[in-house]
C-alpha cells in the first residue's frame, strides 16, 4: 500500500485563523462554513482555532472538531485571556498556508467571503486585502457610531481612505502577514491597526464590501464596555502614530525575518574611541552622501546577523523576497506583466528559487529596449531613484536605475564584506579605483568628506605606466592602510614591480581584488608582493557587490540577502565544478527589478551542500571566469573563454609584455602583441600552435605587434574581446512547464 504523508506535513494554500473568546456555539458552524468555502473553492486549505482562554466550553468543541477533521482543524489553546492579536501571532505561528485569512469567531463576518478576498487578492495581485463591514443589515447603535468615528480618525491621522479601517478581516501572505504583527508598541487593541500597518509598510491593498450580521450567540466583550474600549483605542491611536508615522521602520524583511531566527551577531565590538567615531560618521552621514541616508545603519546591523543564518533559513529568507519582489514585478511592471502573462505565469506560481526557471530571462538588450517604456516600476518616488551608467568596457554603454533601498542595502554589504578581510571601520584604507569620475562639483564635496572620515585615500589607475609605479607605491606606504582595494590589474602590475624593485615599507592586512578576474598567478604574485591574503570580489554596476570571498577562501560568498545567483548551462543548473552563465535576481530593486537577469558573466559552480568553514550560510559561487563577451570561438563549436589567456600566456610574460585577443568574424581572431624583453618569432609560433590546438588547426590568427594596449575609461584592460554572441542557454528548452 503506498504510504501518503500525513496531512500535517502537506503545503496548502490558506490557513483561516479565528481567535475564540467563549464561542462553544458558533464555533461548529464556523467550521461547518469556513471548510465548505474551501471545498467549493477548491481550495487546499486549515482553519486554526485560537482558543484565548476561554471560561465556558470552546476549548472541548475545538478538540472535538480537531479530531473529526485531521489536519483541516486545528486548534491552539492560551492559558489565559491574551486579546485578538495574540490569538492572530499564535494562528500565524501554526499556519501552513501560503496565504492567511483573519477572521472572527462569532460569524458576524461571513465565512462566504473567504473565497471573493482571496480571488480578489490574486487578481489584483495586491498584498493586503480586507472586507470592510456593509451598512447594510447593520444595527445603528452605539457601538455602529464609535466605529464609524474611529474609522474616521484612523483614516486621518494615518492618511488613509478605507471603507473601514479598523476592520479585522483580512487575507495576505503568510509572510506579510507575520512582518505587519512585528509591532513594537504596547497597545490595549493593535487588532485595530492592522490597515494602518500594512500602509506604513508599504505594503499595497484593498477593500471589499462584505456583509456583516449582528451577533447571533454568546456575547462580546464590547456590548457593556463600548466607552471604554473606545478611550483606550484612542490611546492606541497615539502609540500608533509614534510607531507607524514619526518612527517609520525601516523597509526591510529581514528585520522580522530574524525575530523568527534570531541569531547572535559575531561582529567583534569596537572599542569605545571608535564607536564614538562611527556614530559622528552616522550623524553627519546625510550631510555627506547623495540619495542614500543613514538608515545604512540599520541595514549593515542585520547584515551582521543574517550572515550567520543556517544555508536553509537563508534560503527561506531569499524565497520570502522572491515571492514579494515578484508580485511587485507584476502589479507594478507592465514589463513584466505582459512577459508573465505571455508565458502563462501568476505570481502565485513562484513560491521559491525552484519556480524560477519558470520566468523568462532578462537580457542587456530587453532592459536597452524597454528602460524608457515600460520596464520602470509605476509606483516609485523618481526623486528616490539613482540613474547608473556601465563604462561600456564590453561594448555599449548600459543604463539602469536603482532605489534607494537598494543603494543603502549596497553600501552596508560592502562595508560587512570588506571587514571579513581583517579591516574595521575607522582603519586606514587605499583605494586603487578613479574618486570622482563623472560626478556633480556637490557630489564630489561630498565624496571628499566621506574619504576623510573614512581614512580612505584614492589613487588613480587610469594609465599604469613603469615610471609612476614607484610614486603609487611610495602613496600606499604613506597611507599605512589595513586594506588596499583595487582593479586585479592594477594590483597585479604594482605587485610585480614590488617583486623585482621593492618599496612598499607597510603590510596591509588584506587586499580585495575587484572588477576584472583574478587568475591564481595574480592572485600569488599580489600575496607575495602586499604579505597578505587576497579576498577576491565579484560584482557589476548594475548591482555593486554580488559575491565576496571570506577568510576561509572557498569561493566567493553571494550577498545573499539581496541577490539570488543562479549559474546556468543550456537552461539547467551547473553541476559543481562546471562552468556555467551567471544570471541574477536582485531581490531589493524595486524601481526596476532584475529578475533573472543575464549578466553576461561566467562563473564556475560550486557544492553547496557542503558548508563553508567560516561558518557562515549564504551560498557560494566558485571561480569568475570571465563575461561572456570574452569567449573567443574557434571551429565545429569549440570555444576558450578569457580565463585560458590569462592561464597559458602567464608563462611567457618574458615574450609578450602586453596583449589582447579580438574576435570579430567567426573562425579568425586577431592577436594584439606588445613585445618583452625576451620575444621570439619562435615563441610565437608556439603560442599560435597551442591556440589552433584548441581552436581548430584552420582557424586564421592576425599577429598585430602594437606599441601599448590602452586601457578602458574606468582604468581596466581587457585580455580578449569578442564581438560575436555567444549564448549559453541556447540548448534551453523553449518552454517550462508552470
Amino acid at each position: 500500500m503506498t504510504e501518503h504523508p500525513a496531512p500535517a506535513q502537506e503545503p496548502l494554500t490558506i490557513s483561516v485563523i479565528a481567535p475564540c473568546f467563549n464561542e462553544e456555539f458558533n464555533i461548529p458552524a464556523l467550521v461547518e462554513r469556513v471548510l465548505g468555502v474551501l471545498d467549493r473553492g477548491k481550495l487546499s486549505g486549515e482553519l486554526i482555532l485560537v482558543d484565548d482562554g476561554s471560561s465556558d466550553g470552546t476549548r472541548r468543541v475545538i478538540e472535538e472538531l480537531e479530531v473529526k477533521h485531521p489536519g483541516r482543524v486545528v486548534g491552539r489553546f492560551h492559558a489565559r485571556n491574551s486579546g485578538i492579536a495574540a490569538g492572530w501571532k499564535t494562528g500565524v505561528a501554526a499556519a501552513r498556508g501560503a496565504y492567511v485569512v483573519v477572521i472572527d469567531a462569532d460569524l458576524q463576518y461571513q465565512p462566504e467571503d473567504i473565497l471573493r478576498l482571496y480571488r480578489t487578492l490574486i487578481e489584483s495581485s495586491v498584498d493586503v486585502v480586507q472586507g470592510w463591514r456593509s451598512a447594510v443589515g447593520r444595527q445603528r447603535g452605539t457601538r455602529f457610531h464609535l466605529s464609524r468615528g474611529l474609522n474616521v480618525l484612523l483614516n486621518t491621522g494615518f492618511g488613509m481612505k478605507l471603507h473601514d479601517n479598523k476592520s479585522g478581516f483580512a487575507i495576505c501572505a503568510r509572510e506579510v502577514m507575520q512582518d505587519l504583527l512585528s509591532y513594537e508598541g504596547n497597545y490595549h487593541y493593535w487588532q485595530s491597526f492592522i490597515m494602518v500597518a500594512a500602509h506604513a509598510k508599504g505594503y499595497s491593498y484593498r477593500d471589499i464590501e462584505t456583509l456583516f450580521e449582528n451577533r447571533k450567540q454568546g456575547k462580546s466583550f464590547l456590548d457593556k464596555g463600548a466607552y471604554k474600549a473606545s478611550l483606550l483605542s484612542l490611546s492606541d491611536i497615539g502609540t500608533a502614530l509614534y510607531e507607524y508615522r514619526l518612527q517609520k521602520a525601516v523597509p526591510d524583511v529581514a528585520t522580522q525575518f530574524l525575530k523568527r531566527y534570531p541569531v547572535l551577531d559575531r561582529t567583534p565590538r569596537r572599542t569605545a574611541s571608535r564607536e564614538l567615531e562611527w556614530r559622528a560618521y552616522m550623524a553627519a552621514f546625510d550631510h555627506t552622501h547623495w540619495l542614500i541616508t543613514r538608515d545604512v545603519e540599520h541595514y549593515y546591523n542585520t547584515l551582521n546577523k543574517t550572515q550567520w543564518l543556517a544555508p536553509s533559513q537563508m534560503r527561506e529568507l531569499q524565497d520570502e523576497k522572491l515571492r514579494r519582489l515578484v508580485r511587485h514585478a507584476y502589479r507594478n511592471v507592465p514589463y513584466y506583466r505582459a512577459r508573465m502573462n505571455e508565458a502563462g505565469i501568476h505570481p502565485d506560481d513562484i513560491r521559491t528559487q525552484d519556480d524560477l526557471h519558470k520566468l523568462p530571462m532578462l537580457s542587456k538588450d530587453d532592459v536597452r529596449a524597454h528602460i524608457y517604456f515600460d520596464i520602470m516600476s509605476e509606483n516609485h518616488d523618481k526623486s528616490d531613484i539613482l540613474k547608473i551608467t556601465t563604462s561600456g568596457s564590453t561594448g555599449e554603454p548600459f543604463v539602469c536605475y536603482a532605489d534607494r533601498q537598494q543603494l543603502e542595502f549596497r553600501w552596508a554589504a560592502t562595508l560587512r564584506s570588506q571587514e571579513w578581510t581583517g579591516y574595521r571601520f575607522g582603519d586606514p584604507c587605499v583605494r586603487l579605483w578613479h574618486q570622482t569620475l563623472g560626478m556633480s562639483p556637490s557630489q564630489v564635496r561630498k565624496e571628499k568628506a566621506d574619504a576623510f572620515f573614512l581614512r580612505r585615500k584614492f589613487i588613480p589607475v587610469f594609465e599604469m605606466r613603469e615610471e609612476i609605479l614607484p610614486d603609487i607605491i611610495r602613496q600606499v606606504s604613506e597611507s599605512e592602510p589595513t586594506l588596499v582595494d583595487g582593479y586585479a590589474e592594477a594590483l597585479n602590475l604594482i605587485g610585480q614591480y614590488i617583486k623585482v624593485h621593492g618599496g612598499l615599507e607597510h603590510r596591509p592586512r588584506g587586499v580585495m581584488s575587484s572588477a576584472q578576474m583574478l587568475p591564481d598567478n595574480s592572485r600569488a604574485i599580489i600575496e607575495e608582493a602586499f604579505g597578505c591574503r587576497v579576498f577576491d570580489k565579484y560584482g557589476g554596476r548594475e548591482f555593486s557587490g554580488i559575491a565576496y570571498e571570506c577568510e576561509a577562501h572557498q569561493g566567493h560568498h553571494v550577498v545573499s540577502e539581496g541577490f539570488i545567483v543562479e549559474i546556468l548551462r543550456d537552461g539547467r543548473p551547473a553541476a559543481p565544478g562546471e562552468v556555467g552563465e551567471v544570471v541574477i535576481t536582485d531581490l531589493n530593486n524595486y524601481c526596476m527589478p532584475f529578475i533573472r537577469y543575464r549578466i553576461g558573466d561566467l562563473a564556475e559552480a560550486v557544492d553547496n551542500s557542503k558548508a563553508c568553514g567560516c561558518g557562515r550560510g549564504m551560498p557560494r559561487i566558485g571561480k569568475i571566469e570571465g563575461r561572456v563577451q570574452s569567449i573567443i570561438q574557434g571551429m565545429d563549436g569549440r570555444y576558450l573563454p578569457g580565463t585560458f589567456f590569462a592561464h597559458y600566456l602567464k608563462e611567457y610574460d618574458y615574450a609578450f609584455k602586453l596583449y589582447q585577443v579580438v574576435q570579430e568574424q567567426p573562425e579568425e581572431m586577431i592577436f594584439k602583441v606588445v613585445k618583452g624583453s625576451r620575444y621570439s618569432d619562435d615563441v610565437l609560433q608556439e603560442v599560435l600552435g597551442t591556440f589552433r590546438q584548441y581552436l581548430g588547426e584552420s582557424m586564421r590568427i592576425d599577429v598585430q605587434f602594437v606599441d601599448n594596449l590602452d586601457m578602458v575609461r574606468t582604468g581596466k584592460r581587457l585580455a580578449s574581446v569578442s564581438r560575436i554572441k555567444v549564448d549559453f542557454q541556447r540548448n534551453a528548452p523553449d518552454k517550462v512547464q508552470v
